[in-house]
């Protein structure tokens, strides 16, 4: 009894270790079949060809701050209540519009006071001067002894200088009394009252605030090589998708100083025009980045001073380059394409790039014409794969 037991404990194990043999070979046998299957394999890819290409040069700013050079607090030169406003809020106005009228009581009685005593030097200056010129022809005559005739001549003079005091303290109250009408210094939109009528203002307090947004400015760093190109004056197309300050873009954001419209909201279709009206450092001088300041059309008053995302600047003029697709690039700055190389196997490149149009992107160095990019994702494979590659027609 125990010989066939331990017959069957034998059979089994020798079983289990065949099984387990069995399944190694298959197993092995299995990753030499793919391995060699892989080695045949032609991936399928799509690409295109590296060629010159007719490209309009965008430029894409993820924040620009826009800022307004003609925009002021309107200040009050002399104390006073306010008796009267002569604007309304959002009111276009012209540089020498009154703003508003205020009114110190104690200006007209100290002019008065002052014409009274203008009036009164006036004649104490007609005693002396007859005084004067009587001794002068009494002293010529050596009628009168030189101290009278001193006497007579600083009464004089005295008199000539009360009287200028006089007048020099009414000149003084009147101008303090053309102050008294608080005028704009700019052409603009009144964007802010900060008082009403009744309230009362000392010297030094801002009345309103005026502004003229038709022109706003912004600036923002490129590369020598792309100022190198730019041209001063030249106008441009500009698409503003958002901001912090605007209605643009289907967001209903209110503005900061609620400055009127001129014309219907387009949302992020609506185009601005702009110009670059200054380069630094100058063209001239060796940089590697510069500074370029742009002026924007904002007639239609859809934009105020403010923060602004995603801008983009469009140029008018197109340029021939050598370019690719900007699905060709295999990483976010831009400087690595996939390539297929002359042995039909893939290969990564390192690349310049110069303008794009959103689409396309110029190629400066690393590939030459005739080349062919890939544009399928080959995120996860290596240089040296074999790749067959479909081109696209474009």
């Amino acid at each position: 009894m125990k010989s066939y037991f331990y017959l069957g404990v034998g059979i089994i194990i020798t079983l289990i270790v065949a099984l387990l043999v069995y399944g190694v070979y298959m197993n092995q046998r299995g990753e030499n079949e793919i391995a060699q299957r892989m080695e045949n394999l032609q991936l399928p890819l799509t690409g295109t060809l590296v060629k010159q290409r007719e490209i309009q040069p965008l430029v894409e700013l993820d924040l620009v701050n826009l800022y307004c050079d003609d925009m002021t607090d309107i200040i009050a030169q002399e104390n006073g209540r306010i008796v009267r406003v002569f604007v309304d809020k959002h009111g276009s106005i012209t540089a020498g519009t009154p703003i508003v009228q205020l009114l110190d009581e104690d200006i007209p009685l100290k002019l008065k006071q002052a014409e009274s005593d203008i009036l009164d030097a006036e004649a104490q200056l007609v005693k002396t001067r007859n005084s004067y010129n009587r001794y002068k022809k009494l002293i010529e005559m050596d009628a009168v002894s030189a101290e009278k005739f001193d006497e007579a001549e600083a009464a004089y003079k005295a008199a000539q200088a009360r009287l200028s005091r006089f007048e020099a303290e009414r000149d003084r109250l009147q101008v303090r009394m053309s102050r008294q009408l608080v005028i704009s210094s700019i052409e603009g939109e009144v964007l802010r009252l900060y008082h009403s009528e009744g309230a009362y203002v000392t010297a030094g307090t801002p009345v309103a605030l005026v502004g003229d947004f038709s022109k706003l400015y912004f600036s923002a760093p490129v590369v020598d090589e792309q100022a190198q190109r730019m041209e001063i004056g030249r106008p441009i197309e500009v698409f503003i998708s958002g901001g912090a300050t605007s209605v643009l873009g289907g967001e209903a954001l209110p503005k900061s100083y609620g400055a009127n419209y001129s014309a219907g909201n387009k949302g992020a279709d609506q185009i601005f025009s702009a110009k670059v009206i200054k380069i630094t450092p100058d063209l001239s001088e060796p940089a590697t980045v510069r500074q370029a300041v742009w002026q924007l059309d904002n007639r239609v008053g859809l934009l105020e001073p403010g923060a602004y995302r995603k801008m983009r600047l469009h140029s008018s003029i197109s340029r021939k380059c050598l370019t690719v697709p900007i699905d060709a690039f295999t990483d976010e700055n831009h400087d690595k394409v996939a390539v297929l190389e002359a042995d039909g196997h893939l290969g990564f490149r390192h690349v310049q790039t110069g303008i794009t149009d959103g689409t396309y992107m110029e190629i400066i160095s690393g590939l030459s014409e005739g080349d062919i990019v890939i544009t399928s994702d080959t995120e996860g494979l290596t240089s040296g794969t074999e790749i067959d590659i479909t081109l696209e027609d474009n």
